[in-house]
């Protein structure tokens, strides 16, 4: 039987209230943290009745973690897509090739001026007030990246254990997030003689020092406890 209009009107407005409280509580819980954002304060934005939030999503914790999900799904699609996309489109890639995608794919999000801004603000959040279990950054973001830029790093990168090459990746990362956050703090400040006004000069120095750094840790040997072990690598 098919749905009646009414049923069709119903749902329709019920998404669009999904889609308002979840917007709005992505922007207050990044502004104010978890604690200090009360559902009244997201429904209030959002334009609709206080117990929506328990009708959609069960409460302020479960629309907290639905917010973090959906940035996190955001994000991660953005990556991989262009990660892929940069690969599928330069069969040649080298190592800095590479580099210089993963790490575009990784800051290109993030320096948006709106929705980037805003996931970077809930995440550290997120990282000194933790509200959810470690492991949905891990499986629902990090694990998905790793493997798709392992798979990369397999084709264009010298050959090393896969420990090496996530620490490798981590590092990378870790460069980006300083990046980023060096660039929002000083460079509106008109402090630009401490990092480049323009964050791709950054990014460039950044895919130049960790080529350097992830060719030195493959050719590198082992060390276990007093011994000298050659690498297994992932080939």
């Amino acid at each position: 039987m098919a749905p009646s209009t009414a049923e069709i009107n119903s749902s329709h407005d019920g998404n669009e209230t999904c889609e308002r409280l979840l917007a709005a509580a992505e922007r207050l819980f990044a502004e104010r943290g978890f604690e200090a954002t009360s559902v009244r304060d997201i429904t209030t934005e959002a334009g609709c009745n206080v117990a929506a939030v328990n009708y959609h999503f069960g409460g302020k914790e479960n629309l907290y973690r639905e917010s973090f999900r959906a940035l996190l799904a955001e994000l991660r699609s953005r990556r991989i897509e262009r990660i892929r996309r940069d690969l599928e489109a330069t069969p040649e890639m080298g190592l800095e090739g590479f580099l210089e995608s993963f790490a575009n794919a990784f800051v290109e999000p993030l320096a948006d001026e709106s929705r980037g801004r805003l996931a970077m603000a809930f995440f550290a959040r997120e990282m000194v007030d933790r509200h959810l279990p470690g492991e949905l950054f891990v499986e629902e973001f990090v694990r998905p990246l790793l493997e798709v830029s392992a798979v990369a790093l397999d084709r264009v990168g010298p050959p090393m254990d896969s420990m090496t090459q996530r620490l490798c990746l981590m590092s990378v990362v870790g460069q980006l997030i300083h990046a980023l956050r060096a660039h929002q703090h000083f460079v509106p400040s008109g402090s630009s003689s401490v990092v480049p006004p323009d964050l791709r000069e950054q990014v460039r120095h950044i895919v130049r020092f960790s080529a350097g750094g992830i060719r030195a840790c493959a050719a590198a040997p082992v060390a276990d406890g007093d011994n000298t072990v050659v690498r297994e690598t992932t080939s």
